[in-house]
């Protein structure tokens, strides 16, 4: 193994599922909200701490003022539902539940590539950095491309090469074969467009 690489760049994950699908492939290596799920939880043990201690404090007869909880009862209490204001708090707690629901349904994007195999029970997960070197590799053996580059955007395949040639229509028609056998090869279970660029001699 090489040093001062990331092994995971390299080697594919394998995960067996029962019932293999495209769908089922997908959400396998679909990646985990930590980051909102912490941020979420945080806000609520932090609102539950407060209220701990200006209920315990209370009780001992030494109530803590850290929150002005009485001016916003009596704000509470003597504001109407059609005011502004209580329309404006309800609409933004609203609009908070909203993006937490979105935040917790709404897959985001992982940094493996699930790909179909000849067994329906397995799944393989190739990093996408990887399958963009691959596709990098396969447009670079292309007769006529003299540098190619390939990136990943979500489920977006972009291409760009380099060449010496005139015709770079042709080329480009090339190369868009050439990486669309080697997407074919791979078989990811989501479906991944394809774009290529270009550029011929300046």
């Amino acid at each position: 193994m090489t040093e001062g690489r990331d092994p995971s760049e390299h080697i594919p994950f394998f995960v067996p599922t029962r019932g293999f699908e495209g769908a089922s492939a997908t959400r396998a290596f679909r990646p985990n909200r930590g980051l909102p799920a912490a941020v979420a939880a945080l806000a609520l043990l932090a609102i539950g701490g407060l209220t701990a201690v200006h209920v315990v404090s209370a009780l001992l007869g030494r109530p803590v003022r850290v929150v002005p909880y009485e001016q916003w009862a009596r704000w509470a209490s003597t504001t109407a539902w059609q005011d502004g204001r209580a329309l404006a708090v309800a609409g933004a707690l609203m609009l908070i539940g909203l993006v937490l629901i979105l935040i917790a349904v709404v897959p985001g994007r992982g940094r493996m590539v699930a790909l179909r195999t000849g067994d329906p029970d397995l799944v393989v997960g190739l990093p996408r950095r990887a399958l963009a070197r691959a596709l990098r590799a396969r447009a670079n053996a292309v007769d006529g491309v003299r540098a190619a580059g390939a990136r990943m955007r979500g489920w977006h395949a972009d291409v760009s090469v380099r060449t010496d040639l005139r015709d770079t229509a042709a080329l480009a028609e090339r190369v868009r074969a050439a990486v669309g056998d080697e997407l074919s090869r791979l078989a990811p279970a989501h479906g991944v467009s394809l774009r290529v660029r270009v550029r011929g001699p300046s």
